[in-house]
Parts: structure tokens; sequence; C-alpha cells
């Protein structure tokens, strides 16, 4: 299976994360040092509180990047052969999958614990899993807003370049920690483990196939057309 990732994206990503948690850390420290020192003063206590706080959720939320989610998606699908290609923030979908079945926008969580989907609610959650890592940890988020925008951004590409061609486009969910155990029937879209995803994308929905010259050629226009990385 081919790779192609914007690499220069995840270097400024990772560096991102790393200013922003040494930063929270910092304005955290000098927090407690104001608290206790003789002259307190309350209003630049909260000032520092508040500024360690937001850097920190920004560092926990770039620190995603450097788990490099395209190189578990690669460890996951490397038996493919060469008609099948994983774009990672190459194309308009941030990890999109191109191969004889069709386009595969995959959603790559590294939630873990149990998790299910509430039917009800159109919910995944993920359950047994220590209070510590839950806060810590990548929330599920809103899988089917994510992959419906990035399913729009994908066709409108697709109509200014292959004009009236139709391509199958499909979408998963995919949980990349070994720990985690997908316990989901029917959902809103197909959730899977990491190692049952290669089966899914293998497998084109009824209809959808669209060979390997037809993907090969898609891998072309994309790698050929560009596209400029988000």
């Amino acid at each position: 299976m081919r790779l192609i990732t914007n690499e220069s994206l995840y270097k400024r990503n990772t560096r991102v994360a790393l200013v922003a948690n040494l930063t929270g850390m910092f304005m955290l420290v000098i927090s407690v040092y104001v608290l206790f020192r003789q002259n307190q003063d309350f209003g630049l206590y909260l000032l520092f509180l508040t500024g360690g706080m937001i850097f920190t959720q920004v560092g926990t939320y770039f620190n995603r990047w450097n788990k490099r989610p395209d190189r578990q998606l690669y460890q996951a699908l490397k038996s493919l052969d060469d008609s099948y290609s994983l774009y990672n923030y190459t194309s308009p979908a941030s990890h999109l999958l191109v191969g004889p079945s069709g386009l595969w926008i995959l959603l790559p969580r590294q939630t873990t614990g149990t998790i299910t989907y509430d039917a009800k609610r159109r919910r995944w959650k993920a359950s047994g899993v220590p209070l510590l890592k839950r806060l810590t940890q990548e929330g599920i988020g809103n899988p089917v807003a994510e992959a419906t925008a990035e399913a729009e951004a994908l066709d409108r590409w697709l109509s200014k370049h292959l004009k009236e061609e139709s391509v199958p486009v499909s979408a998963a969910l995919v949980f990349l920690d070994p720990a985690s155990d997908v316990q989901v029937g029917t959902a809103a879209i197909p959730t899977v483990s990491s190692k049952k995803l290669k089966p899914l994308v293998i497998k084109a929905p009824k209809g959808a196939s669209m060979g390997a010259a037809r993907a090969k050629q898609l891998s072309f226009l994309f790698e050929n057309a560009k596209q400029k990385a988000r």
C-alpha cells in the first residue's frame, strides 16, 4: 500500500503541542507561586491559572499529532497492494483511502475502553476507563458531523475535477488503541478497531466497487491536482 503524508503539517503541529504544553505548565507553576507568596494578588493568580489551563487544553488537543494516526492506519493496512493509497492531510479529507472498493474517509480515534453505540441518541461512548485516563484521553466527538463535512468537501473537489463521473465514497470510525474493545453492531457509520479495518475497506458496499485501474487513476489525480494541505 502507498502512503502519502503531509509531514510538514505534522512537524508544525507537534511543535505547537510542545510550546503550548510548556507554556501551560509554566503558567500553572507561576499561579501557585502567586497564590502562596506573602503579598497575594488574587487577580494575578486567576490570570495565570486561567492562562495555564487554556494553554494546557490547547497542548492536549495538539498532542494527538504526536501519536501519528497516519502511521497507525498504515500499520493496519500495510499488507494491501499498491492499488490502495492512503492520503493524510493532502486531500479534502484528513485521512483518505483510495482503492478498488472506492474512497474511504477514515476517522481515527485514540480512545480506549469499551466502545458502544447508543442508537437512540446516535452517540458513541467509551466505558470502563479510569477517571484520570478519561480526563486526558481524546474524546470520540461527533463522527457523523465530521464524516459529513469531509464527504461534502470531497464531493465538491471530485465534482470540480471529475465533472459528471461518480465515485463511491464511504466513511469509517477507527479506534486505534489496542486496548479498545469495540462492541458496536449497527451504527450511523461503520465502526471498527484497527485490526478489523482491512476486511472492512477491501469489501466494497454493494454495487460500489470501481476496480484497481480506476483507483490508480484517482490516485494520480489526487497527487497531481496540487491540492493544498488543510
